[in-house]
Order: C-alpha cells, then sequence, then structure tokens
C-alpha cells in the first residue's frame, strides 16, 4: 500500500506538491518573536474581561459562559499550542476575523515570516469512509489508545503529515521550516498546524466538524457548511485596543505569567 493515495487521479499529486512545494510557505531565517513593545497589558485585560472572556474563559481555557454555541469550541489561550503562534497573526484574527485572514483579505495587512495557511480539501482523494476512519485513528492520538488501522496510517503519513508531523504533534517540515525537529518553534504557517497530542485543543472538534474539515477543507467548512471561526472586532476595536488584548493574552495566558497590581 506503499504511497497509496496516489491511484487517485492526478488531483492528490497536486495536492501533495502543494503541501511540500519548497517555496509553499516562506521560510523565515529566524522565528518569529512575541512583540511584547506593542499593546498596553492593563488596557487589554479591562478589553479582554469586558468582551472575550464569554466565548474564551476568565481563565483563557476556551469555556467561557457561551462557548458551547460555538463549533469548533473557542480556542484554548493555557494550552502548549499557542507558543506556536505569533502576535501577529493573533492581532489580525482579532482585527479581520478568521476567514479574512486565511483568504488574505486584510487590506494590504501582511503576517511577518509567516504565512496564513487553512487547511486544503481532501474530498477529491478519499471516500467518505476513509475521512470517518483517519478521524477515530487520528483521535486515538489523543487518547494513547490508537486502534489499528494501516490504511488509515499510510493516509496520515502521506497526505498529513507534511503539516500534523509523523506522531501527530503539529511540527511536519511546512510549519516547522529549517527549526530544529524536537524543539520548540513558531510555526511558519498559521493558524499552526493542529497537535493531535493535546487534549485541550481536540476536545474542542466533534467527529462532524472534523469530517467537514478533512473532506471540504477550512474555508468551505465555514462558508458553506457553516461552522463557526472567529469574528472581526477591528470595527468594535482600534489598532491600541487589539495589540492590548494579545499582549494580555500573551503574557497572561500563553506564557502563564500574569501581573500583578502594585
Amino acid at each position: 500500500m506503499r504511497r497509496y493515495l496516489l491511484y487517485k487521479t492526478g488531483a492528490v499529486v497536486f495536492l501533495l506538491g502543494f503541501l511540500a512545494a519548497p517555496g509553499a510557505a516562506p521560510l523565515a531565517a529566524a522565528a518569529p518573536k512575541a512583540e511584547f513593545n506593542k499593546g498596553d497589558y492593563w488596557l487589554g485585560k479591562e478589553i479582554y474581561e469586558e468582551i472575550c472572556f464569554s466565548c474564551h474563559g476568565i481563565k483563557g481555557n476556551g469555556k467561557g459562559p457561551s462557548f458551547r454555541s460555538s463549533r469548533p469550541r473557542p480556542q484554548v489561550f493555557t494550552s502548549p499550542y499557542m507558543k506556536r503562534m505569533t502576535d501577529d497573526y493573533i492581532f489580525s484574527i482579532v482585527k479581520f476575523g478568521k476567514i479574512n485572514v486565511l483568504l488574505e483579505k486584510t487590506k494590504g495587512l501582511k503576517l511577518k515570516g509567516t504565512k496564513a495557511t487553512p487547511m486544503p480539501a481532501f474530498g477529491e482523494v478519499l471516500e467518505d469512509d476513509q475521512i470517518k476512519k483517519l478521524i477515530k485513528w487520528e483521535r486515538g492520538i489523543t487518547t494513547g489508545k490508537q486502534i489499528k488501522d494501516e490504511e488509515s496510517a499510510e493516509i496520515f503519513k502521506d497526505a498529513c503529515s507534511q503539516c500534523h508531523g509523523l506522531k501527530g504533534k503539529g511540527d511536519g517540515e511546512r510549519p516547522r521550516g529549517s527549526q530544529p525537529l524536537g524543539k520548540p518553534f513558531v510555526s511558519e504557517i498559521q493558524p499552526p498546524p493542529m497537535d493531535y497530542t493535546r487534549k485541550e485543543q481536540m476536545e474542542r472538534f466533534d467527529d462532524e466538524f472534523l469530517f467537514a474539515l478533512i473532506k471540504y477543507g477550512r474555508l468551505e467548512a465555514t462558508t458553506i457548511k457553516k461552522f463557526d471561526f472567529m469574528k472581526a472586532y477591528g470595527h468594535v476595536l482600534n489598532d491600541k485596543e487589539i495589540w492590548g488584548v494579545v499582549r494580555y493574552v500573551r503574557e497572561a495566558y500563553i506564557n502563564g505569567k500574569p501581573r500583578k497590581k502594585k
């Protein structure tokens, strides 16, 4: 069954080429760093506790008062996964909304050292039953009780590992670029590919969403299948306020070092 996916027309060849093409995402000479000089922490805290907490939770755990009303569930800021996300990307998401960032409809604003990259569709190369089995197999990475399914393992290796890594840790060649394997890195594609070993992240996704994501890709799963995404707040918050939120989220939740007022 080696390179098993290649039996499906030329579409998969194009798709795998897209995923692994040298130049598909820019390789940064150095990983992008958090822009700690931007944003007022205390202003960001005030705005977060007024607006953002309702979805993401007052503790940044993705379980605010309204978290059950969205699919997928809100982002978990306290997850180690967030360390692979740039401040630049978070700012853009808050200002323009996730779909507009993935479509590069950001009024000329470009991400620094990274590229916005939506999850591609695999519906042209995988049957529905194959996708369902693949989801079950991937869930096993999270629980540590993986089913034995050679077909799914081969599909994952051929079509998914370029982004999600051979062990599902989100550390494939595309997000890692020239950064060493096994060491902390900032993803060169944003959002960072999902790390299937992170339970707090995988609990955000039900099987119906994952099926739509794999079959239709992130853009169509949102625009056609009507799954949720982070909305734009640029009409509510100015850039200074958004940078404040970014700084607060970075320090208080991602780095786990909330400040104390003197």
